[in-house]
């Protein structure tokens, strides 16, 4: 009998394989290498960072990074939903477009107090564990305050910290008029680099024995400590960082579209960068799916014959034979076979 055949098919010679068993083993073979070379060299990641690193390495930013939730100068203090209302009227992180902000329609499903949550109900716990009747006070004096003192002894102690010595992972600031700040922040410092802040973050969202919601624990470090280490590995958002994996290895490259328009105006220097970046390649997408209906973009194939480029064997081999009209070839070129044993040969 005779089969319409790609002609250089008939080049190569036909051989039974069983695809169910050739899965098998590669995915055996590449399970043990894998596994050899996990046993030798570990997770290809970098270790977690921690509260107790960042306390123990870095005593001055963690301290301004502390300082930043009770007087709202962290972002997620004062970020909006889904966390919170704002810092005092100060929304800073709700993205709309002519009023259109699906990021407020839940409200505050995942509640931040930031001031509450990081510092003082951990001192809290802190100061009655330790029985520290020194520590409870300044957190009542400090909450007692009007909020106008307040930020005269955070603002005040932010500039001291602008001039803090560090000695291994003691920290030191000049004397001044901080109030009880000076004595809750370095309670907060010393408790993380104990490592048991991160515990009682944890405690805070996950009431029973299991910590299911590390929500508290992971937003404690969103500002500018992860934002720092994130610039050393090119994973900002400046940096096309959401196409970068944390090592050498690609990241996700479907993602593209989104990080090339954040280096681009109006989505790079709008407010609402990241809905409008949503939305304009939502539109992108709808309109690749509909190109075949849409008049004059399903005509961009003939207009741009990249087709012919891609098809370039097909259509140099049609030239040779004369231009059949075969949709592999010339309907004049074919390949006889000969049956044996219920065996097809080329």
């Amino acid at each position: 009998m005779k089969e319409w055949a790609y002609p250089d098919a008939r080049r190569f010679k036909v051989k039974e394989f069983d695809l169910l068993k050739e899965g098998t083993v590669s995915l055996v073979i590449l399970t043990v290498i894998v596994l050899v070379i996990a046993a030798f060299a570990g997770a290809p990641y970098r270790p977690t960072v921690t509260n107790a690193d960042i306390a123990t390495k870095d005593p001055v930013l963690f301290e301004k990074t502390a300082l930043g939730y009770i007087d709202g100068s962290e972002g997620i203090a004062s970020y909006g939903p889904p966390y919170n209302n704002g810092w005092h009227g100060n929304v800073t992180g709700v993205q709309s477009l002519s009023g259109f902000s699906p990021q407020t329609w839940w409200g505050t499903p995942y509640p931040v107090n930031t001031a509450k949550d990081f510092v003082f109900s951990p001192l809290a716990k802190l100061a009655a564990a330790s029985a520290n009747t020194s520590l409870q006070n300044a957190l009542n004096t400090y909450q007692s305050a009007s909020y106008a003192q307040q930020m005269i002894w955070n603002k005040n102690y932010r500039n001291a910290l602008t001039k803090a010595t560090v000695k291994g992972s003691q920290l030191t600031v000049p004397q001044g008029d901080y109030g009880p700040v000076q004595q809750m922040m370095q309670s907060e410092l010393r408790f993380a680099q104990t490592g048991l802040l991160s515990g009682v973050l944890g405690a805070e969202t996950n009431q029973g024995i299991y910590r299911w919601n590390v929500q508290n624990d992971l937003l404690f470090l969103q500002g500018d400590p992860l934002h720092q280490i994130a610039g050393k590995l090119n994973m900002l958002g400046e940096q096309w960082g959401i196409n970068h994996d944390e090592q050498t290895y690609p990241g996700p490259w479907w993602l593209t579209p989104y990080t090339f328009l954040y280096q681009v105006p109006p989505w790079s220097t709008s407010s609402s960068g990241d809905q409008l970046a949503a939305y304009t390649v939502g539109v992108l997408f709808v309109l690749l799916i509909f190109v075949p209906w849409i008049p004059g973009l399903r005509s961009i194939p003939r207009v741009l014959p990249v087709y012919k480029l891609i098809w370039r064997d097909w259509y140099r081999m049609k030239n040779k034979s004369g231009g059949g009209g075969g949709i592999f070839g010339n309907d004049n070129i074919s390949s006889q076979t000969t049956r044996r044993g219920g065996k097809s040969h080329a």
